[in-house]
């Protein structure tokens, strides 16, 4: 089989955490059986892992192409009948191998090898049953539906065993994630890969090029299927163009990890049109926006409007996201107050309909749009309150927005870069696949016990914001 450019890119790393995020039939799991390879040649008295989403995952394709890789390398299993090869699974090694430091009860899901290296393998579905295992180095396949405290908090916990270098002589325990793209929210934000949007559409569609990308402890790399395609069948890759749907082409082949799936709120939410470094200008008023949740943040956006020829570019230029024990709405204004303690052109508040009843912990304030008012009561002119007494509909709120984000409104939507969660909610925030509402799915905080929606507060502010500054324009497509 031919070696890939890609693929030695990530064999030749020195950093403690590999994403080598690649379409499908890109030999990821090749890859996976040439690293094995290495460390157990290597590193024999070092053990390892390999993990995949399922034990069915695992048996019938991680571990099935990882042991076609060996024996390619002359490494096959041992077999009593012959008395050759020179590994088991599941079984304690022969006596006549004289193998040591081996102290386990049982050899299920383990595979040990005549030089003394031991591999323990698994899945993540239930990952907390590798809780207890030390291992110098692991490799996860298809990690695209693996949840995100499973690989940071149980496998990277377990990578300590000492005794590995890289080629320079420095320790460290490598850990490889191999994967073709889903909706992999965590991978994306881990990597940092919302930085880099514009350079890795750049190289992904080319033929010959891929995205690379080195942080302090981190790399990663990012290539299409094409880069592989020798070592796959005649017109594969053709036929699944014919195959699939344009977006799933340039998920399941290019490696596009920004694709739709097919069911996001914000549909019409393009990461490369829509997120703009727009400023803020000290000569416009300043539009700013409220949810009132406290977990995980008290959220607040900051918007700018300007009209030119009849259009609105309409810009979030900044956001506040305060977690506890700092997460009150007094301490949002402040933080605002501060932000733009200079600014002249007045602010115009939005939110959400609750906070004109919602009671707060301070007994001078009514609710949380007086403490707003109080706070802010140096940047209020006439007007100032725009917070409606009823909220609009959800999904009339959701199809305005959507309107807009494809040019069929006269208002432009731009999001700064540095607007974070902004972004992230406009990008992984879902619909219910009946109701089409948003999906309230909520995620624990494994330290605090908190649980909450990890995605939608920011897109409920800034949908607060948008049907009610252009209410004429609300009213009139989404009656």
């Amino acid at each position: 089989m031919n070696f890939s450019k890609p693929q030695f890119e990530i064999l030749k790393s020195t950093k403690q955490i590999n994403l080598f995020l690649a379409g499908v039939g890109s030999g990821k799991t090749y890859l996976d059986g040439i690293i094995s390879y290495k460390y157990i040649n290597k590193f024999p008295k070092i053990k390892g892992f390999i993990g995949a989403n399922t034990y069915d995952q695992l048996n019938t394709s991680t571990m099935f192409r990882v042991r076609d890789v060996w024996a390619l390398m002359g490494i096959k299993e041992y077999s009593e009948k012959t008395n050759e090869g020179i590994y088991v699974v599941n079984k304690q090694p022969p006596k006549n191998w004289n193998v040591t430091g081996h102290n386990f009860i049982t050899y299920n899901n383990i595979i040990s090898f005549i030089n003394g290296a031991v591999i323990f393998i698994g899945s993540l579905d239930n990952a907390k049953a590798h809780n207890g295992k030390e291992f110098g180095w692991a490799i996860l396949d298809e990690t695209k539906d693996t949840r995100e405290e499973d690989v940071k908090d149980i496998i990277l916990a377990r990578l300590r065993e000492k005794g590995m270098t890289d080629d320079n002589g420095t320790e460290f325990n490598p850990l490889y994630i191999t994967t073709s793209p889903a909706k992999t929210d965590w991978i994306n934000q881990w990597f940092d890969l919302d930085k880099d949007i514009k350079e890795i559409y750049d190289c992904i569609y080319g033929e010959q090029d891929y995205f690379v990308k080195k942080l302090v402890n981190k790399f990663c790399v990012i290539s299409s299927t094409y880069h592989n395609q020798l070592n796959l069948p005649k017109n594969y890759i053709e036929n699944k163009r014919q195959d699939w749907t344009t977006e799933k082409f340039k998920t399941l082949i290019y490696a596009n990890p920004f694709s739709i799936t097919g069911n996001e709120y914000y549909s019409s939410f393009d990461r490369i049109k829509n997120v703009k470094n727009n400023s803020y200008n000290k000569d416009l008023p300043l539009h700013i926006s409220f949810d009132f949740n406290t977990v995980p943040y008290n959220s607040c956006s900051i918007w700018q409007i300007k009209k030119e020829n009849d259009i609105y570019e309409t810009s979030c230029i900044d956001e506040i996201a305060l977690t506890n024990p700092h997460n009150s709405t007094q301490e949002v204004c402040e933080c605002f107050a501060e932000r733009y303690k200079e600014h002249k052109q007045g602010v115009y508040i939005y939110g959400d309909a609750t906070g004109r009843a919602r009671k707060t912990t301070n007994k001078e304030f009514k609710h949380d749009i007086s403490v707003i008012e109080f706070y802010l009561r140096k940047f209020l002119i006439n007007n100032s309150n725009r917070i409606p007494y009823v909220n609009p509909a959800n999904n009339k709120r959701r199809d305005f927005i959507n309107l807009c984000f494809e040019n069929k409104t006269p208002i432009r939507i731009f999001i700064n870069e540095k607007c974070k969660h902004m972004i992230e909610d406009l990008t992984y925030t879902k619909q219910d696949s009946v109701t089409g509402a948003k999906d309230k799915h909520k995620v624990k905080d494994s330290n605090t016990g908190d649980v909450y929606e990890k995605y939608g507060h920011f897109g409920d502010n800034f949908e607060y914001f948008l049907c009610e500054a252009f209410k004429g324009y609300f009213n009139k497509e989404c009656r």
